[in-house]
């Protein structure tokens, strides 16, 4: 079963810049109940949005570790299953 540590590690010794990880429904859940998922403004094309940003222009908020790896829930996986990306 993998845990929160692990999959720390895994993203730290991943050789490219990690831009989002893919969750088992488990290991998810206890990477948000960490205390250490912040939330990112996102614009269309996934791309980061400034804070200076109109109001015209449509964000979302998503879950990040870090300072920009996005935290997705893939219920494809198992429960303590992960995938790193690109």
């Amino acid at each position: 079963m993998a845990t929160v540590a692990e999959l720390g590690a895994a993203i730290a010794r991943h050789p490219n810049k990690v831009a989002s990880v893919f969750l088992g429904f488990d290991l998810w859940f206890d990477v948000l109940a960490t205390g250490k998922v912040g939330s990112k403004m996102f614009k269309r094309g996934g791309i980061p949005a400034a804070e200076d940003e109109p109001d015209s222009v449509l964000k979302i908020p998503l879950p990040v570790v870090g300072r920009d790896i996005v935290v997705c829930v893939d219920i494809t996986l198992p429960p303590d299953g992960f995938r790193i990306a690109p």
